[in-house]
């Protein structure tokens, strides 16, 4: 029997026994460095002018499950307004809706001014993923609500440069992609550099921190407000930053932005789920800049393609190093988002040229930011990267981005060859560049590999230099078996690396991911010096799920950072949230076929959650383990080495060689 196959289910080989209010401290967030003549003016609007917030919102299946929309009325409605602000509302996109003011069978309209919220439209049914049902409502606003400080605040799932904001869900998930929005804008007013039709344009919601978000965006509005991160159900804190605007006093824009940042991550402390958050605020008259120089990164990308064989895999590992955004792991799904800031500096060695220049456009153009503890190399925006190798994230990256350079480069990832447009473009960098193929290493290389055991307990993985250029990355999964069936327990990175040579050692100290000593599949998410999260698919409730857990590198101590849903056609649910006393979580295994990637998911356990309830490392329990070594290649292939069998006997590890 192939030892990489597992049987139908592995009968129990073993069974292993085994949040409240944080601190009301307002954070003072991170501001970034800039100089006076790196950042918009500093504009303070008299208390006598007008404001008027146009905010677009798209229920979906937060509110019709959770009545999340609704909380967020509820807050705003806390707040009594002066008489020179105005909120006009739109509401739609949701099966149900958890009031009696706004109907699922059509699009609602409302008015808040004052203390009152008042119905103002009933529209027919509309698709609020459609570009022309926000440029309805925008000129609606416009035309009925004109104001001289204008905000529009998109409240929904997001998907980033990939897929968008606004998710449908009466017209099967649809949403808004970046060209969309850009057309309903540009329909609905003139752009300009100099003279932005709006002051802020603001997204609660996922992913939408962009590098091509604030692109599309640049010469519409002075500033941008979103997260690079997955944001938790309870979104903005709608009854604090909106006191700013009720004070009726002079406002600054900018402190107006920190304020929402601000209040954000209070609110995300209070209810802990701080610890993975980001929020910033982008000067979008910096973003020309920052886009001349993110094109310049990449055509450096593009000449090392062509005169370096192994660049495609050197580059892929700095990508994976860098912090990256909503999950991208092969259970919890890929939204290909990185940070932008973490990915340059991990590829400075690569692309010397243009990483300095692009680190200060960055800089300049992310004038302040709040992020949790696991989220300090976020730099305020993000960029495209396909992590997923998925080409349909792709296609609406192509569609949606002004960098030329890296769809070309990318293009070539997944399609092996250049259009014509792309090949004039490498002309235009290089006089009679030529392009071939590009070296890729698979089955015959790599499948089923040998492994050597060193000194009794050492796993070795020896592939040479020439193999080892060509990969991206390197795990080992961890397997329990009874010697004819077997089941996944994940993947870890905990190895001595040596790229150099192309060998690599486990480091494997015999403990594994557990909750309250339930072992857990588990896969690697992100890996820093200082931590790695692991993504573990869990059953809370009974409705599938998946955990973020964190252990420190230095203490191995563990934590749950927080449950999230998984991610679907790129776009990441705005449903974060910390685990309650009495939750049910059922752990699995997995079983199938890893090179396959046909693994299914069993359920194990049932663990209720106390209030100790935590992730940590336990104990391997007596029995026999496989270790493979998983190897992933730059064009997204994953391939497994032969099985090393071992032992644990007593809390005492040796494999059978």
């Amino acid at each position: 029997m192939n030892r990489k196959m597992i049987a139908l289910l592995l009968v129990m080989i073993m069974i292993l026994t085994a949040c409240g209010d944080a601190s009301e401290t307002l954070p003072t967030g991170t501001p970034l460095p800039a100089t006076e003549t790196t950042e918009q003016p500093d504009e303070v609007v008299d208390k006598d002018e007008t404001w008027a917030v146009y905010w677009y919102l798209c229920g979906s299946d937060l509110e019709s499950e959770d009545g999340c929309a609704t909380d967020d009325l509820q807050e705003l409605m806390t707040v009594p307004l002066p008489e020179n602000v105005t909120f006009v509302i739109q509401a739609g996109g949701a099966p149900k809706w958890q009031n009696e003011f706004i109907s699922s069978d059509s699009i609602t309209r409302l008015v808040y001014t004052g203390n009152n919220l008042e119905p103002v439209e009933e529209l027919e049914q509309a698709n609020m993923g459609e570009s022309d049902t926000l440029a309805d409502f925008l000129s609606f606003c416009n035309d009925n609500y004109p104001a001289d400080h204008k905000m529009v605040l998109f409240w929904d799932h997001g998907g980033g440069s990939t897929t968008g904001v606004s998710v449908d869900k009466n017209f099967d998930g649809d949403c808004l992609t970046l060209p969309e929005l850009r057309k309903a804008f540009t329909a609905t007013c003139e752009p300009s550099m100099t003279e932005q039709p709006y002051d802020i344009i603001g997204f609660d919601s996922c992913l939408m921190a962009t590098i091509d978000v604030a692109g599309i965006f640049k010469d519409i509005s002075k500033y941008l407000i979103a997260s690079e991160e997955n944001e938790p159900g309870i979104g903005w804190s709608y009854d604090e930053w909106v006191k700013t605007l009720a004070e009726n006093k002079p406002i600054d824009l900018k402190e107006l932005c920190k304020n929402i940042c601000d209040t954000y991550y209070k609110t995300c402390e209070k209810y802990e789920v701080a610890e993975k958050i980001t929020l910033s605020v982008t000067d979008l008259s910096k973003i020309p800049a920052l886009q001349e120089a993110y094109s310049a990164f990449g055509d450096e990308a593009l000449i090392n393609m062509l005169s370096d064989d192994d660049f495609y895999a050197k580059y892929d590992r700095s990508a994976k190093k860098a912090q990256n955004y909503g999950g991208n792991t092969d259970k919890s799904g890929y939204s290909d988002m990185a940070d932008l800031g973490d990915l340059v500096n991990k590829s400075k060695t690569l692309m010397p040229s243009s990483s300095d220049a692009l680190e200060k456009a960055l800089s300049d153009a992310v004038v302040y930011q709040v992020m949790g503890d696991r989220r300090k190399k976020a730099s305020g925006l993000s960029c495209y990267y396909p992590y997923s190798y998925d080409s349909s994230n792709y296609k609406g990256y192509h569609k949606a981005t002004e960098t030329k350079s890296f769809d070309y480069y990318f293009r070539y990832l997944f399609k092996d060859s250049f259009s014509n447009q792309g090949l004039a473009y490498i002309s235009s960098l290089i006089d009679g560049a030529k392009v071939t193929k590009k070296k890729t290493v698979g089955k015959k290389e790599l499948e089923d590999h040998k492994i050597k055991i060193i000194g009794g307990n050492t796993a070795e993985l020896n592939l040479g230099p020439d193999i080892a250029k060509l990969l991206s990355a390197v795990y080992y999964q961890l397997v329990v078996t009874d010697g004819d069936t077997y089941m996944y327990l994940g993947t870890n990175n905990q190895l001595d690396y040596d790229w150099d040579n192309g060998v690599f050692r486990d480091a494997f100290d015999g403990t594994w991911g557990s909750i309250d000593g339930h072992l857990v599949y588990m896969e690697v998410s992100a890996s820093e010096e200082e931590y790695t999260i692991f993504t573990v698919p869990i059953k809370l409730n009974g409705k599938e799920c998946y955990l973020d857990c964190s252990i420190d590198n230095k203490t191995r101590e563990g934590s749950i950072l927080g449950v999230k849903s998984s991610i679907e056609n790129g776009v990441s649910a705005k449903d974060y949230k910390k685990l309650e006393v009495g939750d049910k979580i059922t752990t699995l295994f997995g079983t199938g076929s890893i090179e396959n990637n046909t693994l299914d998911l069993v359920d194990i356990d049932t663990i209720k959650v106390k209030e100790d309830t935590n992730f940590s490392l336990t104990d391997l329990g007596d029995a026999t383990y496989a270790l493979l070594f998983e190897m992933q290649t730059a064009d997204g292939k994953d391939y497994t080495s032969e099985a090393a069998f071992f032992q644990v006997k007593n809390n005492t590890m040796k494999f059978i060689e």
